[in-house]
């Protein structure tokens, strides 16, 4: 054999490898192709359910907070209301009372300007009795008159 045929054994039994290698490769491909397939149909028939079902559900969510609002808002507007009333009942309530305080206060200050008014005089005599103011005098007579009356 000369080394040309040897070469050329050689040279075929590299190619047969390769040729093998190849199919091989190509069988390899064609299962991770179908598995690919096979995966994506799984997906195809598990996560578009599962997308529908929470496209529903996040609906649902959507009317209940519209649903959640709206008693939000009738809430908001009857405590509006029974503030309002309360306002009024709490103004008729306090009214009576603020009026006789007001009285309370009034007859007060008027006691305390006629004991202020009645002790000055008094106040002035013991300080002074030769000297009787003139403004004093008038008002003791007038009280003379109506105490005999």
């Amino acid at each position: 054999m000369d080394t040309s045929g040897i070469l050329l054994t050689v040279l075929l039994i590299v190619a047969s490898v390769l040729c093998i290698a190849g199919v091989w490769a190509a069988v390899e491909a064609a299962r991770a192709s179908r598995s690919l397939k096979t995966l994506a149909q799984h997906l195809d028939a598990q996560v578009v359910p599962l997308l529908e079902k929470a496209d529903v559900t996040i609906d649902a969510v959507n009317a209940e907070l519209l649903r959640a609002d709206a008693i939000v808002s009738r809430i908001e507007e009857i405590t509006d209301r029974v503030e309002s009333t309360t306002r009024t009942v709490q103004g008729v309530a306090n009214a009576p009372a603020e009026i006789v305080t007001d009285i309370a206060d009034r007859v007060r200050r008027a006691w305390k300007r006629r004991q202020a008014e009645s002790t000055a005089p008094d106040a002035e005599e013991s300080e002074s009795p030769s000297v009787v103011p003139t403004d004093t005098a008038p008002a003791q007579d007038d009280a003379d008159e109506t105490s005999s009356t």
